[in-house]
């Protein structure tokens, strides 16, 4: 599944589980039957990744039965529309793949359910080969519940030829959230233009606010963000909302608004991954002449978002063993190179990143190639910014319906956010 869809997929809310889970009581209990070849037979489910994934998939396949003569390995390929219910049902009907490609947000949900095996027992030397931030992307509680795969982060996507007519250094985009607030004030004097719309469809205005230093929860997942920090990122986008620094279309629109102003030549900046750089260049060729790339822009933290694809092992695998063995080689240094190449993707490893690939572009470089290498370089500060925990889903629509009341004057700031905080403290 290519980045674009990570994210969409990120941002979807999730179904309810226990009505799923009960087809295991009430559905038919089917099994899996034995490999009449003698092999160790595994089946492996993947979201959307054909057809452009198919020599890749099937080379990466041939190469480990060679390794490993005795298994088998079954590739099945899901729409991504579709893989929640299936996984779903297949857990519940004791039918599940014996490794899954999933992402964090999603699995955590089967992991509360102990439907998938703890991957917190693979060697030391194995877990070290894996960005710190991105692995801890697939922890709940005290269990490891996937091994990290391929990973997106965003950039900054400009129009330097606003940032020119607004007086600004077109060279120099904003790094952090509170010189945005200086160029936006800027741009919209001078041009009368947006200079960014980030919204509430997923999660990117919430990851802001932890960028800003807001603390989701504390360690009894009990509110932690009514405190200053808290407050502050609340005002934040209050303060832009009442300034008219920020489109009206952020209590009602999506990402698709932001991307289609951006292509419109009304929004100075999108905020958003590599590979929309495409999509402008398809549908708005002229404006995608004097579009630049620059830096995730981040808070006070440093912290950068970034948006993750993990590979999962069901408990009820009728083969653990190989399907972690599978699963590790699958997302090895080696092999993760090889699959980030086929598209605009980041690996998860460490070593995979420090190849040229990710490291060298330039000055002249396409700018697909620069976006790649800016991608890249923030790995080891990126991270899963709304972590998976019970009812995340729930927390992150609390938070955003008060945000709503005090843009719209109807609550003081520090009045919604205390109720956001008594909202879900009473879940």
């Amino acid at each position: 599944m290519t980045p674009n869809l990570a994210r969409t997929i990120n941002r979807r809310k999730f179904i309810g589980l226990s009505t799923l889970f009960l087809l295991g009581a009430c559905g038919a209990q089917t099994t899996q039957t034995a490999n009449p070849s003698g092999k160790s037979k595994i089946v492996f489910w993947t979201m959307q990744l054909k057809p452009q994934f198919d020599k890749y998939m099937t080379d990466l396949i041939t190469a480990f039965v060679k390794e490993n003569p005795t298994a088998e390995v079954e590739w099945v390929d899901i729409p991504w529309g579709e893989m929640e219910t299936k996984i779903l049902s297949s857990v519940a009907a004791k039918t599940a793949p014996d490794v899954v490609n999933l992402n964090p947000q999603f699995a955590s949900k089967l992991a509360e359910k102990k439907a998938l095996l703890d991957m917190g027992t693979i060697s030391e030397a194995d877990k070290a080969s894996y960005f710190p931030n991105i692995w801890k992307a697939n922890q709940l509680d005290n269990s490891t519940f996937g091994l990290p795969w391929y990973v997106a982060t965003d950039i900054t996507i400009y129009n330097r030829a606003l940032f020119e007519k607004a007086g600004l250094d077109p060279a120099k985009p904003p790094k952090t959230f509170e010189e945005l607030t200086k160029v936006s004030e800027q741009i919209k004097a001078k041009t009368g233009k947006y200079a960014f719309l980030l919204t509430m469809d997923g999660g990117q205005v919430l990851e802001s606010m932890v960028q800003m230093g807001m603390k989701l929860l504390d360690s009894n997942g009990k509110a932690a963000f009514n405190d200053a920090n808290g407050k502050a990122a609340f005002d934040y986008w209050v303060n832009l909302f009442e300034k008219q620094l920020i489109p009206r279309e952020i209590l009602t629109e999506g990402h698709r608004k932001a991307v289609e102003l951006y292509q419109a030549g009304e929004l100075a900046i999108l905020l958003t991954g590599p590979q929309f750089l495409q999509t402008v260049a398809q549908n708005a060729p002229e404006i995608a002449k004097v579009t630049d790339v620059g830096a995730q822009i981040t808070g006070s933290t440093g912290k950068k978002s970034a948006a993750v694809m993990n590979i999962a092992v069901p408990t009820n695998s009728t083969n653990q063993a190989l399907a972690v063995k599978f699963a590790l080689y699958l997302t090895n240094a080696e092999n993760q190179l090889a699959f980030t190449k086929v598209e605009n993707l980041l690996p998860s490893t460490i070593k995979s990143s420090s190849d040229r690939y990710f490291t060298e572009a330039a000055k002249d470089a396409p700018l697909l190639d620069r976006a790649r290498v800016i991608s890249a370089s923030q790995l080891p500060q990126s991270e899963v910014l709304i972590p998976p925990a019970k009812d995340i889903e729930k927390l992150r629509k609390i938070i955003y319906e008060e945000l709503q009341l005090a843009m719209l004057k109807e609550k003081p700031s520090d009045k919604a956010i205390a109720s956001a905080a008594e909202r879900w403290n009473s879940l």
